[in-house]
C-alpha cells in the first residue's frame, strides 16, 4: 500500500482509506467510521469472501462504498469528484456488489491496485460540511468551513447543493461562538500537527456531540496563491478592530447607538468601485462623492444637518459606508435630535437583525421621504415620534414635487459647465485637477440631488405595488416607458453594427465610457472599440408610451389624497420618469470629466515612467501633487501600496460590520438577489470575465457589478443578466427594467459564485428564484 506509517505523532498520506485508518488512533476527541479496506485485485480474486465479511461486520444497516484510488489525495492532485462512491447502499449482496462494480468501473483502465472503502452510512446527522485550512482563492490564514446544517445527509456540500459558509482567521478561532464548530477547529489543528501539512482539506459530521472525520487530503492549489505575509494580514485585522472601537464612541452631533458599515448601503461602493479596489479608484470616489459631496447635497434638499463628514470608511483597504451616518442624512432637518436618536436606534437594530437588506436599506429600512408604505415601515419601527417625522416627510415631499420641473431642469443643466476652464488649463495634472473638480461641483453634486429624486420616485412606484393600486406588469410597463441614455447608447451600436452610422459619430457620443469609471486600468470604448462592438448588435425595443388607466389612476389619486400629498397622478408620473431620465443623463455627463482625466493622468505617467497599473496604486491627492515628488519617490510609494493592497486581497471581510465581533469570523451570506421584470427564462450561463464576450446572445450573462460601461452587453440580445453586486435601483436595475431585461442583481458574493460553476442558468423573476440547473 501507498505511503509508509510514521511514529506516534506524525503520518504520511496514503489512499483515502490508508490515510483514515492511519490518523483514526493519534486523534482523540473525533470519530472515525469503522472501515475495510480492500483492492480491486482483492475483489476480482475473493468478491463473494469479501461480500460476506462485508455483510457480517456492518450488519443491517446503510453502506456507503467510496472510492480509494492511488491517484487520489496526493500532493500532486485531490482528483476530487472523479471517481465514483456510491450511498444509502443495502446490505445485501447483490447491492454490494452493484456498488464496489460502479466505483471500479469508474476507475477506467487504472490499475488493479486501486481500492474500494466501506463505510456505515451515518444517519441522523445535525450538520455535515467541509473544513479547509487555507482560503482557498488566494491562500490567505483562514478556516474555511462549508456546511449543511439543514439536510441531515453528508455529501450535500461535496455535491455542490446549497449551504454556508464560515471563514475563521487563524488567530480568531476564540470568537467562535458555536462549541462545536469550536471543537472541530481544534480537531483540525491537532489534524494539522499529525500530517506535518497546515494545507488540509477535510470532511465532517456532526450528530450531537460527536464528531466524524470522513476524510483528511492535502491541499493541492497552495503553488497558484499569492497571499499576503499572515503577519500582514493579522496587523490588517487589529487595525480594523482599533479602528471599529473607536468609531463606536459618541460622535459630534449623530445620532444613533452604534454604527453598522455595509459595503453595498447607500452609495454602494462594492458595486461602484468593487470590493477590493486599488488607491486611485477609492481616492476618486471619495474625492468626487463620499467626502462632502454626498452630505452637500442632502443639506441642500432639506434633510437633517449634522457636522459633515466622509461617509465611506475602508477597512484593511475594503471599502464600507457608514449606515449610521447615512441614517442621520436620510432624516428631515427640524427633527428633534430625541426623536431623531429614537429612530435611527431601532432603524439600525433592523439592520443587525436582517443583514441581507443592506443593499436595499433606502428602500426597506430608511424614513426619507413620504410615501405609499410609510405607515407599514413605520409600524415596523415600534417607536416614537412618527407623527413628527411624517409631517415633516410631507412638507419635504411636497415641496419636492411641487418645484419638480424647474429643480430638475436646473439640475441637468449644470452639467453644461463640467468643461468650464478646461481649455486654459495649463500642466496635465493642473487640466486633471480641473476636469474633477468641474466634475465635482457640477457632475457628482447635482447628480447625488437627482439620484435623491429618483430613490423617491421608486418608493412611490414600489409602494404603488404594496398598496395594489398596480400590479408588477404596469411597472414593467411604466419603466419601459421612460427613455435613459442607454436606450441612445444601444441604438448607437446597432447603427454602427448596420452601418448607419459612422464608428467616429458614435465614439464621439460615448467614447469615454469604460466598465470601470474609477478604473485607469479599464478601457474607454474608443480606446478598444473592437472589444465592445463586434458581432451583431441586437436593436433597442421602441419605447412605448405609458399612461395610467382609469383605474389605476382613481386608486392612486385616492392614495395621493390619502397621504396628503399635493400632486396628481399625471404629475407623478412625469416626476418619476423625469427623475430616472436625469439620474442616467447626469451620469453619463460627469463620468466623462472621469474618464478625461484619468487619460490625463495615464500620459503624464507615461512622461515620468509610472504605467497605467502604477498610477492605479497611487492616491489622487497624491498623483494631482506628483510634480512635487520626484518619479523615484512616487515609486517608492507603489511598490508599498502594492504590498498594501496585497493584504486587502487577502482580507476576508462581511459584507455587513456591526462590531469587531464581526472581523475575525465571518459569516457569507446567500444572497439576496433584486428581480427585475416579471419573466423567466432558462439559457445557457456566461461568466463574462471568465469566458469574454463571443457568445453573449441568447445566454445569461453573469457579472459582478455592471457600471455604465457595460451597457454594451445590452446590445448583444443576452437573454438575461446576473450580476453579484447592485442594489434595487442601481443603475442596472434601471437599465434591465427599462430593457424588459429578467435579470438577479446582487446576487451575492455565495449565491453568484455558485452559478458561475454551472452552464445553465434557470431565472424565474416572477417565483424570485434563480439556480444552476446544469
Amino acid at each position: 500500500m501507498r505511503g509508509k506509517r510514521m511514529n506516534a505523532a506524525t503520518m504520511e498520506f496514503g489512499t483515502k482509506g490508508e490515510t483514515l485508518a492511519r490518523l483514526a488512533p493519534l486523534v482523540e476527541d473525533a470519530s472515525f467510521c469503522a472501515q475495510i479496506l480492500f483492492s480491486v485485485a482483492d475483489w476480482k480474486q475473493n468478491a463473494e469472501a469479501l461480500g460476506r465479511r462485508i455483510m457480517h461486520e456492518f450488519g443491517d444497516g446503510l453502506l456507503v462504498v467510496r472510492s480509494s484510488s492511488l491517484s487520489e489525495d496526493t500532493h500532486a492532485s485531490s482528483m476530487a469528484g472523479v471517481f465514483d462512491s456510491v450511498i444509502s447502499v443495502e446490505p445485501t449482496t447483490d447491492a454490494i456488489t452493484r456498488a464496489v462494480e460502479t466505483v471500479m468501473a469508474s476507475y477506467g483502465n487504472g490499475p488493479d491496485g486501486n481500492q474500494i472503502l466501506i463505510q456505515p452510512m451515518i444517519s441522523n446527522v445535525d450538520i455535515s460540511g467541509v473544513v479547509v485550512t487555507r482560503e482557498l482563492t488566494v491562500g490567505g490564514p483562514y478556516f474555511v468551513i462549508n456546511y449543511d446544517d439543514f439536510s441531515g445527509r453528508t455529501d450535500t456540500v461535496t455535491s455542490g447543493a446549497e449551504s454556508k459558509t464560515l471563514l475563521v482567521h487563524h488567530d480568531s478561532v476564540e470568537g467562535l461562538h458555536s462549541p462545536r464548530f469550536l471543537r472541530l477547529i481544534n480537531i483540525v489543528r491537532t489534524l494539522q500537527t499529525i500530517c506535518v501539512n497546515a494545507l488540509l482539506d477535510i470532511e465532517f459530521c456532526i450528530a450531537g456531540d460527536d464528531i466524524t472525520i470522513l476524510q483528511v487530503r492535502p491541499l493541492t492549489m497552495h503553488g497558484r496563491w499569492q497571499a499576503a505575509p499572515d503577519a500582514d494580514v493579522a496587523s490588517s485585522l487589529n487595525h480594523i478592530r482599533n479602528g471599529l472601537i473607536e468609531r463606536a464612541a459618541p460622535h459630534n452631533d449623530i445620532v444613533g447607538d452604534a454604527p453598522v458599515l455595509s459595503d453595498m448601503a447607500d452609495w454602494n461602493p462594492a458595486e461602484m468601485i468593487g470590493q477590493t479596489p486599488r488607491p486611485l479608484a477609492l481616492s476618486l470616489y471619495r474625492r468626487l462623492i463620499t467626502d462632502r459631496t454626498w452630505c452637500e447635497a442632502r443639506f441642500d434638499m432639506g434633510y437633517r444637518r449634522f457636522t459633515p463628514e466622509p461617509l465611506l470608511i475602508d477597512l484593511g483597504g475594503r471599502p464600507y459606508i457608514d449606515v449610521r451616518l447615512s441614517l442621520n442624512s436620510l432624516l428631515p432637518d427640524g427633527l428633534s435630535d430625541s426623536v431623531a436618536d429614537v429612530i435611527v436606534t431601532q432603524q439600525l437594530a433592523m439592520l443587525r437583525e436582517q443583514r441581507h437588506l443592506h443593499d436595499k436599506f433606502e428602500f426597506e429600512i430608511a424614513l426619507s421621504s413620504l410615501d405609499f408604505g410609510f405607515a407599514e415601515k413605520a409600524k415596523r419601527l415600534e417607536v416614537g415620534g412618527m407623527g413628527d417625522l411624517e409631517v415633516r416627510l410631507r412638507g419635504l415631499t411636497n415641496a419636492w414635487l411641487a418645484t419638480r420641473h424647474g429643480e430638475l431642469q436646473r439640475l441637468s443643466d449644470q452639467t453644461n459647465q463640467l468643461s468650464a476652464g478646461i481649455a486654459q488649463a495649463g500642466l496635465d495634472l493642473e487640466r486633471a485637477g480641473l476636469l474633477l473638480e468641474n466634475c465635482r461641483k457640477f457632475g457628482t453634486h447635482p447628480f447625488s440631488i437627482v439620484a435623491r429624486h429618483a430613490f423617491i420616485a421608486m418608493a412611490f412606484v414600489k409602494s404603488l405595488v404594496a398598496r395594489g393600486a398596480v400590479d408588477p406588469s404596469t411597472v414593467g410597463r411604466l419603466m419601459t416607458s421612460v427613455h435613459t441614455v442607454a436606450a441612445d447608447v444601444v441604438g448607437g451600436m446597432h447603427s454602427v453594427s448596420k452601418g448607419t452610422t459612422t464608428m467616429d459619430a458614435f465614439l464621439g457620443f460615448c467614447g469615454h465610457l469604460r466598465p470601470g469609471t474609477y478604473d485607469i486600468l479599464s478601457a474607454r470604448y474608443d480606446a478598444a472599440p473592437d472589444l465592445y462592438l463586434k458581432g451583431s448588435m441586437a436593436e433597442p425595443a421602441p419605447v412605448e408610451p405609458f399612461a395610467w388607466t382609469d383605474n389605476a389612476a382613481s386608486a392612486l389619486q385616492s392614495l395621493l389624497d390619502e397621504h396628503g400629498l399635493e400632486i396628481d397622478p399625471g404629475g407623478l408620473l412625469d416626476y418619476i420618469s423625469q427623475s430616472v431620465a436625469g439620474r442616467e443623463k447626469i451620469k453619463f455627463d460627469f463620468t466623462r470629466n472621469i474618464s478625461d482625466a484619468l487619460e490625463v493622468l495615464a500620459g503624464w505617467g507615461e512622461g515620468v515612467g509610472l504605467s497605467r497599473d502604477d498610477l492605479s496604486y497611487l492616491d489622487i491627492g497624491v498623483v494631482l501633487d506628483g510634480s512635487e515628488h520626484e518619479p523615484v519617490h512616487l515609486r517608492d510609494i507603489v511598490a508599498q501600496q502594492r504590498e498594501q493592497h496585497m493584504a486587502t486581497l487577502t482580507l476576508r471581510l462581511p459584507e455587513v460590520v456591526t462590531g469587531v465581533d464581526d472581523i475575525g469570523v465571518v459569516r457569507m451570506p446567500l444572497g439576496m438577489p433584486t428581480f427585475t421584470t416579471q419573466q423567466a427564462v432558462t439559457a445557457r450561463s456566461v461568466d463574462l470575465e471568465r469566458d469574454g464576450a463571443d457568445a453573449l446572445d441568447g445566454a445569461i450573462v453573469l457579472i459582478e457589478a455592471a457600471d455604465p460601461g457595460y451597457d454594451w452587453i445590452l446590445s448583444h440580445g443576452i437573454a438575461g443578466l446576473v450580476t453579484k453586486f447592485g442594489g434595487a435601483n442601481s443603475h442596472i436595475a434601471i437599465r434591465s427594467a427599462e430593457f424588459g431585461l429578467p435579470a438577479a442583481i446582487g446576487c451575492g458574493e455565495r449565491l453568484f459564485e455558485e452559478l458561475g460553476r454551472g452552464s445553465v442558468i434557470e431565472l424565474d423573476c416572477a417565483a424570485r428564484t434563480i439556480r444552476s440547473i446544469a
